[in-house]
């Protein structure tokens, strides 16, 4: 069975959830609404906007890794953390359970390490692929216990004041990225590519059952669930990615690595793609094919063209009736708005300004 047997009561939990204001935002059902119109390349009143603000500079807001192990010191950082962020538009309150990206490489048996404000899997998968793990999510694995524990703190405190937001769990592409190496992989490619389809294919349970635990513990509690962009949804959602697209051409990516994807939203029903920089960008028109993949995000890249200058890219996508997250800095944010159709169009900032000049930045968007 491919999709999720709980996605139809999910649903409905959701929506009702989206008709109740949230305490730390009074305006949740009308930002919930704008989602929604969102999903369906369709505007109630204006483009989404998405933008927050540090109100203590001299407090950085980050993952707070070095208590990642203490869960209840951890939570007690991460709340200060929304407390003194400011939002604007459709910002949502939330907190991220969170440790890094692509944290389903750690959770399968990669070897994690910490960094500042983020942590990475080091490769370890040799030639020919004789240590590769068997894929299996297992309860005891240390690092699958301590998300499911951050993300029940969470979801104990959450109901009917704020969010909960999931981390970036990983597509299975960049979990073997991860595990093997680029330059490894993209030789895998070439000459032995039966061995990342059958990886790609058992790797998908294990992703199934780690983003379905996160619904449940999170509804379990009647907590609000959403996912790393920030995008509230009134039935479950998926941000798919493959970040490895953008070193192999198109007819590997579709041959090798698109079915994966394709089974993925499928599953769930609604996806917004993470398309991340120009080498990327060639993939777009293959994956507009997959029905159930209802926008696109796209992140220029660090000195790379801003996005302005993918306006047509973004109107190639609204042209196929799919929505748009743009993410930009602010002052790209009022010609992006103006060079695209405001009906399934969203905005998010890529840096944070200053409280100010983010009011005043959405004072002159929402005009």
């Amino acid at each position: 069975m491919t999709t999720l047997p709980n996605s139809t009561a999910w649903s409905q939990q959701l929506t009702q959830m989206a008709n109740c204001p949230l305490a730390l935002c009074e305006d949740f059902p009308a930002i919930a609404r704008r989602y929604e119109a969102w999903w369906a390349q369709d505007v109630i009143d204006r483009p989404i906007f998405i933008g927050t603000a540090n109100t203590n500079p001299d407090r950085p807001i980050h993952r707070r890794l070095d208590v990642i192990e203490q869960p209840e010191r951890w939570f007690e950082a991460k709340y200060a953390d929304m407390a003194q962020s400011q939002r604007a538009g459709d910002a949502l309150p939330y907190i991220r359970a969170d440790f890094g990206p692509v944290l389903l490489g750690g959770m399968l048996g990669g070897r994690i390490e910490f960094g500042a404000d983020t942590t990475w899997t080091h490769a370890c998968i040799d030639d020919d692929w004789g240590n590769a793990p068997d894929w299996v999510l297992r309860d005891d694995n240390r690092w699958w216990r301590l998300l499911q524990e951050l993300t029940e703190r969470v979801a104990q405190d959450a109901p009917g004041r704020y969010l909960l937001c999931t981390p970036d769990l990983g597509g299975s592409a960049d979990v073997l990225l991860n595990l093997r190496g680029s330059a490894p992989l993209c030789m895998d490619v070439m000459e032995q590519p039966e061995r990342i389809t059958a990886a790609v294919d058992a790797i998908y349970p294990a992703w199934r059952k780690a983003y379905t635990r996160l619904y449940e513990i999170a509804l379990g509690h009647g907590a609000g669930l959403i996912h790393w962009l920030g995008l509230w949804s009134n039935q479950p959602y998926m941000i798919p990615a493959c970040d490895f697209n953008f070193m192999i051409g198109p007819r590997e990516f579709e041959r090798l690595l698109l079915p994966d994807i394709a089974h993925q939203v499928a599953t769930v029903g609604r996806g917004v793609f993470h398309l991340d920089g120009p080498g990327a960008a060639r993939h777009i028109d293959a994956l507009l094919e997959l029905p159930d993949i209802k926008a696109i995000q796209f992140t220029p890249g660090s000195g790379t063209p801003s996005a302005l200058a993918w306006v047509d890219m973004f109107r190639k996508i609204q042209r196929r009736g799919r929505s748009v997250l743009a993410i930009c800095p602010p002052d790209e944010v009022i010609a992006l708005r103006d060079a695209l159709q405001p009906e399934g169009l969203a905005i998010m900032l890529d840096v944070s300004p200053t409280p100010a000049e983010l009011d005043a930045l959405f004072e002159q968007f929402a005009r």
